[in-house]
């Protein structure tokens, strides 16, 4: 083999067996794969260092052959997904199709969450400076939020944190991995058709801390009241 031949190889060096049955696994899971579930049914049992090591060869594999997919890890798992490049035609493919999408008002309360839990609604409401018993409801709903306790202050509320699912909805691995408030705006913009940017003022406004004066009902006729004891048996 010529020495040029040879350079060749090492720049785009082929998959192994091992990481093919990797990338067959992803593929064909409709959901987020963990290390454990992968390790199980790999070859070898192959430990988490090495299934990391791994998606990155195949990725960058996919990059050099310039596919439209690529592995991302996020919410403690692995999960093919389509290049942001090729999005805009997805759209369009997809456009019938209806998604529900978060309002401004439940992505308000998610980022205090996110960037402060555990904390409980009277607390967000003080931040916001608006009732919240929609927002809240939708994100309970949704399974993006849940209680995580109750606080040792009067009344013992109840303390809300964020889900496995939430990680997965905007694409983080770990809340570790959390954005600044930013770049959090930014993905929210992707999960919203159309959003003014007052409104994603007031939404960066509404998870820097700074408790609202004055206190308003947030939608009073369209909002519908969280039932929390209800929630928390339901656990």
């Amino acid at each position: 083999m010529s020495k040029a031949a040879k350079n060749t190889a090492n720049e785009n060096p082929i998959l192994t067996e091992e990481m093919r049955i990797l990338e067959a696994l992803l593929f064909a899971s409709d959901e987020l794969l963990t290390p454990a579930k992968i390790k199980k049914a790999m070859p070898g049992e192959p430990d988490a260092r090495k299934i990391r090591a791994m998606v990155e060869e195949i990725n960058a594999h996919l990059q050099r052959e310039r596919h439209p997919f690529e592995i991302v890890e996020m919410a403690g798992g692995y999960q093919f997904r389509t290049v942001a490049y090729y999005h805009p035609w997805l759209r369009k493919l997809l456009q019938e199709k209806t998604v529900k999408k978060l309002s401004i008002q439940a992505l308000e309360c998610l980022a205090i969450i996110a960037y402060k839990q555990p904390l409980s609604k009277a607390e967000i409401e003080a931040i916001r400076g608006v009732l919240s018993d929609g927002a809240m409801k939708t994100l309970l709903e949704r399974k993006l939020v849940t209680v995580g306790g109750r606080s040792d202050g009067p009344g013992r509320p109840l303390l809300y944190v964020t889900t496995p699912d939430f990680l997965r909805y905007f694409g983080i691995n770990k809340l570790e991995d959390l954005p600044s408030i930013e770049e959090f705006e930014a993905i929210a913009r992707e999960k919203m058709e159309e959003i003014s940017d007052e409104a994603f003022t007031d939404m960066e406004q509404s998870a820097g801390i700074a408790p609202a004066e004055n206190q308003q009902t947030e939608n009073p006729a369209n909002e519908e009241v969280v039932d929390e004891q209800q929630n928390e048996e339901s656990r």
